[in-house]
């Protein structure tokens, strides 16, 4: 008895089990944490890093506003903040060696990375816990906690160097700061928290432009608990200053470059909306696909109907507590419902299903008198259980090696340095000779002294990293510099493979999927009828054969679920010769 007294003590308390609470949500964002490197398998990850790392060159304007400006700043001196303690503990010898590094093997950069969406990630937690507290009492506060600790799909998106989990903690710090408002005193109390509040949403905004339906919350904070309309306007007014003055202090380059920011902010819409709501699929196409994503796999299921049973809860309690913890979630999840669904994007959604899914647990507790701190426990954790297995199951995934990286290693041991290799995108990492990227570099460049200073670095680099390839890209050709391509259409009409041949390719590294892209198809046809396999490599438990009704293959930058069928990541792979007799 004594035991379970003091185990219901410390729930009661908090403080200590919020620690323990901490402490899981950083162990699960951390397990796998370096996965595929030093390769980097999710392409965005490579072009955020790059875009963060290129303000080293002196020029803070990043000349793209496909995202605001903020996360990029925080991230460059965050990494800066590494190489300074590197540079300071002598493991970093000089800044020359840190860029020579970053391209031989960029992986402590990558990792000091993901370590910031980790610690973002666990901030979250602390301050969802936080305002569950304001919302609803201490007795929410741990269960949300601990509901945000576990939830698969913020314990997967904290690993990787993109905007999702920094835009939920900015997206939390708003909400705590607007949720403070109607309970302010009138006067300079109340002037200093509307403020606040508009410069917590700013900081949102600039983070990631999502967040703009913030504004809802906030208006409805401000407006809602003004004395008349006169200080309505006027709180109104100080909120939308606080929040433009910091959007733009944040990403002050969007003013710059205005008509560069709307062009990119179109091509993202083009991209990210246009796509999901064309032909026949009409408004809200996406919505059953994240209402599935919700109740199935962003939370796990328990927590999802616990949320649901939260809202009306706290709505009978509270209205306007609960109409300014459900605006921002559901007119967020309407816009994201006219998107090509991606499981990244209910990041921000997760803290308030927390929120409303522990005032449920704080509730039905309640009912149980004394044995209250018990009974929340117990809810808590079984209510719990099903995402944290799910989140341990993300993390061990994460720590198998990519069928990728296998089939790297493969060619180093089995390919002669130099050889000319046909791949795919996003495919395995080999590195390029620097014969081969100069000669990439003068086809499309004309000359490799108009290359860029990243392709100039590599070019520098004594000694080069081996072993090396001849590299040409299969596919419908890009904007890299870097790559020859041959598009797939050289295959087609009888012509086998013989511009790869042409080219002196002599490997070929294969993508396959359960169902291939129509325009994969005459090369796959050609190669099974002229080439010879040497090597496959399966993400899948049962072996490498490809087959439809498989799951599809988790690559880190597609949205996949992580099922008991995988078992690692990476598409499956192919390494053929293109001769059909051995060498």
């Amino acid at each position: 008895m004594a035991g379970t007294d003091r185990a219901t003590g410390l729930w009661r308390d908090g403080a200590g089990v919020l620690v323990a609470v901490l402490a899981l949500a950083a162990a699960l964002r951390l397990m796998g944490l370096g996965f595929g490197l030093p390769a980097v398998y999710n392409p965005d990850e490579v072009s955020i890093m790059s875009r963060a790392l290129a303000f080293a060159k002196g020029d803070l304007n990043p000349h793209n506003f496909l995202y605001p400006t903020f996360y990029f700043y925080v991230l460059f001196g965050w990494i800066g903040g590494y190489f300074a303690a590197g540079r300071l503990i002598g493991a970093i010898p000089s800044l020359a060696a840190f860029q020579t590094q970053f391209f031989v093997d960029p992986t402590n950069v990558f990792l000091a990375g993901r370590a910031l969406s980790v610690v973002c990630g666990v901030a979250s937690v602390a301050v969802t816990a936080a305002v569950a507290r304001r919302v609803y009492g201490r007795a929410a506060a741990l269960p949300a906690a601990c509901f945000l600790a576990v939830a698969p799909f913020a314990v997967r998106d904290a690993h990787y160097v993109k905007h999702d989990v920094p835009a939920t903690l900015a997206v939390l710090l708003a909400c705590w700061a607007f949720t403070r408002v109607p309970s302010a005193e009138a006067g300079r109390a109340r002037l200093w928290r509307v403020v606040t509040a508009g410069a917590a949403c700013g900081a949102a905004f600039s983070t990631h432009y999502y967040t703009i339906f913030l504004a809802l919350p906030l208006a409805v904070s401000v407006a809602g608990s003004s004395r008349g309309w006169r200080d309505a306007l006027r709180d109104l007014a100080a909120a939308c200053a606080a929040a433009a003055a910091v959007f733009f202090l944040l990403s002050p380059f969007l003013l710059v470059e205005i008509r560069t920011a709307a062009a990119d902010m179109a091509a993202n819409r083009g991209i990210v909306v246009d796509r999901a709501v064309s032909g026949q699929q009409g408004l809200f196409a996406s919505a059953g696909a994240y209402a599935r994503m919700l109740a199935r796999d962003a939370m796990g299921w328990p927590v999802f109907v616990l949320a649901l049973a939260g809202v009306p809860t706290l709505w009978l309690r509270d209205r306007r507590q609960a109409l300014l913890l459900l605006l921002f979630p559901v007119s967020f999840l309407a816009f994201v419902s006219n998107t090509v669904p991606a499981t990244r994007y209910l990041n921000p959604v997760l803290p308030f299903a927390a929120i409303f899914a522990a005032v449920a647990v704080a509730a039905l507790a309640a009912r149980f008198g004394r044995w209250r701190p018990a009974a929340a426990l117990a809810l808590t954790l079984a209510a719990a259980a099903p995402g944290c297995r799910d989140s341990l199951r993300t993390g061990w995934f994460f720590r198998q090696t990519d069928t990728r990286t296998l089939a790297l290693r493969y060619v180093e041991e089995h390919i002669t340095p130099g050889a000319g290799i046909a791949i795919q995108p996003y495919s395995v990492p080999l590195v390029q000779s620097r014969e081969s990227l100069l000669e990439a570099l003068r086809a499309n460049l004309g000359d490799p002294g108009l290359a860029s200073t990243k392709f100039a670095l590599r070019l520098r680099l004594d000694p080069y990293p081996a072993p090396a390839y001849r590299t040409i890209f299969v596919g419908d050709g890009g904007l890299d510099a870097d790559k020859i391509y041959v598009g797939y259409r050289e295959f087609a009409g009888g012509r086998g493979l013989a511009a790869l041949r042409d080219l002196g390719v002599g490997i070929v590294v294969l993508k396959r999927f359960a169902e291939p892209a129509p325009e994969t198809v005459p090369l796959i046809r050609a190669l099974e009828a002229e080439g010879r396999l040497l090597a496959s490599f399966s993400p899948y438990r049962a072996g490498s054969e490809i087959g439809a009704g498989r799951p599809a293959p988790y690559l880190h930058n597609m949205d996949a679920r992580i099922t008991p069928a995988l078992e690692r990541p990476g598409p499956p792979i192919e390494v053929w010769a293109l001769s059909k007799q051995p060498d």
